[in-house]
């Protein structure tokens, strides 16, 4: 195990040497500041054994040097002669953030386990050593200011980029989903995938991380976005522009554009939407066909019983005109059915302003000002 300790923390005791050596190398020839690259330290321990908790100290702070928790690799034994050499491998994504060159040469301490034979009697001895680093150059190559795009994401590197739209052959009014997926080197905690563009006719939601299908590697955002007009025909492309530093140029990778077919003779599904801050897909519930309905009488009292125990809230709509139940909490959003004043509706959920009701017309959302 590899510990990153804080610089200046340890005891700067000078130990004698020992035969361990170690040296940092790196996946590519070069980089450019803001690039991923996999950084490897290498220990070569002859003869002895070293303990399996490693100390790294004095490296660049993180605002020059960015560094994920160290990755042990399997072990490797080089045997030449009598002579066997251990070697053991830590494996990291760093991000060197400016351009620039700086050095590692980190301070290094661990524990020697050295056995000795005596007849028959095996004897450990563990010892505390500084073990040498051959300091390690890092030069950061400048992004090119010729040429870069004014949509540039920030993403340096080697990565992919696809979006996937579904259902494309939908009623009006029903959901679309539309997940992103960015793949390729260590992702930048600050990145944002790019959204669809409202459009007229066309309710857009914002996009969700999607964190049981992500990694540093892979980020996945889900979106979801509603044809309200026969009019919208499709999505448009998605695109991200990023710097390929394997041809040190600016890319735009591009996907879509999506084709709808929109069915205006076929009722949609009516499903309600709900976005929250941890919901990374979308609530969907079935209503029947839309029907003329009249007041109806009160419930009797074990209808309003079982209600009470599922949480639910039975109200009566209220004032002189009718009132519009919409397909989601707006103003804005589309019309499903109208409801008389005095007729009973079931509350199963609630906004600020608004709540979901249900009755046999279908579900919908009224203003929470028009029932009691």
């Amino acid at each position: 195990m590899l510990i990153l300790a804080v610089a200046g923390c340890l005891n700067q005791t000078a130990f004698p040497e020992s035969p361990v050596t170690a040296h940092f190398s790196m996946d590519r020839s070069r980089i450019h500041a803001g690039e991923a690259f996999l950084l490897t330290l290498e220990f070569r321990i002859s003869g002895d054994t070293l303990d399996k908790e490693i100390s790294i100290a004095a490296l660049p702070p993180p605002g020059e040097l960015q560094l994920r928790s160290f990755e042990e690799l399997p072990n490797e034994t080089v045997v030449e002669g009598a002579k066997s050499t251990e070697i053991r491998r830590f494996r990291t994504w760093a991000r060197v953030k400016n351009p620039g060159s700086m050095t590692l040469a980190p301070r290094l301490d661990g524990t020697l386990i050295q056995t000795s034979r005596t007849l028959f009697i095996m004897q450990q001895v563990r010892r505390p050593i500084h073990i040498p680093a051959e300091p390690f150059p890092l030069t950061a190559l400048p992004l090119p200011g010729t040429g870069r795009p004014p949509q540039f994401s920030g993403l340096v590197g080697n990565y992919t980029f696809s979006v996937k739209a579904a259902p494309l052959d939908i009623a009006l009014g029903d959901l679309i989903t539309l997940t992103f997926t960015v793949e390729g080197d260590w992702l930048p905690e600050t990145f944002s995938i790019p959204q669809a563009v409202s459009l007229p006719g066309l309710k857009v939601y914002d996009a969700k991380p999607v964190p049981s299908e992500s990694s540093p590697t892979r980020q996945v955002f889900r979106q979801i976005v509603i044809p309200q007009e026969s009019f919208i025909k499709a999505l448009p492309a998605f695109s991200l522009t990023c710097f390929d530093s394997r041809e040190s140029r600016y890319k735009t990778l591009i996907s879509g554009p999506f084709p709808i077919t929109l069915h205006a003779e076929r009722p949609p599904n009516h499903p309600v939407y709900i976005p929250t801050q941890a919901l990374t897909g979308c609530t969907t519930q079935t209503a029947p066909p839309p029907a003329t309905l009249d007041p109806s009488p009160p419930d009797s009292w074990w209808i309003r019983a079982g209600n009470r125990l599922q949480g639910h809230q039975r109200l009566v709509i209220q004032g002189d005109t009718d009132t519009t139940a919409r397909f989601a909490p707006s103003d804005s959003a589309r019309e499903l059915f109208t409801l008389q004043p005095g007729t009973p509706v079931t509350v199963d959920s609630s906004s600020a302003e608004w709540v979901r009701i249900s009755c046999s017309l279908g579900i919908g959302w009224i203003p929470k000002k028009s029932a009691k």
